[in-house]
């Protein structure tokens, strides 16, 4: 069987970077940037290019190696997300709750959305219990006298 260029191991890409284009990955690991750190591997990577998921692999034993200087997540507690939700300078006619999926794995989303429909994102769980995202989402739209859609408190759509 012949090796795949394109799913090199994290070891392996990593020593294909420059110096400057590691800097560049890590200050994005840092800010909990995956996307862009693995933007930053293939487009520093000379050819073949590799694939996505060879660079997210790389840029998720990055955050491993830096897990200490890793950005703190933003607080997702009712008053802070009260406070960053009116801070928007529109107001918030609805927040919608929802499963979705990252490089990291499954993910719960909170957006809120104004009148014309716009959506901003509030905040990301993962790796936590459906009930407790739902209790924090409630405990906001209530605040702002919005409406909460979503899957409800079954988590109907529950991946």
């Amino acid at each position: 069987m012949t090796h795949d260029a394109r799913f090199p191991s994290p070891p392996a890409l990593w020593a294909a970077l420059s110096w400057e284009a590691r800097e560049r990955v890590d200050a994005h690991v840092v800010r909990r940037a995956r996307l862009a750190a693995a933007r930053e591997v293939l487009a520093a990577v000379p050819s073949p290019r590799p694939a996505l998921d060879a660079c997210l692999r790389l840029v998720h034993v990055r955050e491993e190696i830096l897990a200490d200087r890793l950005m703190p997540e933003p607080p997702r507690d009712a008053a802070a997300l009260t406070e960053r939700a009116a801070a928007l300078g529109r107001p918030v006619r609805a927040l919608e709750l929802a499963w979705d999926w990252d490089s990291g794995g499954t993910l719960l989303v909170l957006d809120a959305l104004d009148g014309a429909g716009e959506r901003t994102g509030l905040a990301r769980w993962q790796g936590v219990e459906w009930a407790g995202p739902l209790a924090v989402a409630a405990d906001v739209a209530g605040r702002l006298g919005a409406e909460l859609r979503g899957p409800g408190e079954e988590g109907a759509d529950r991946p």
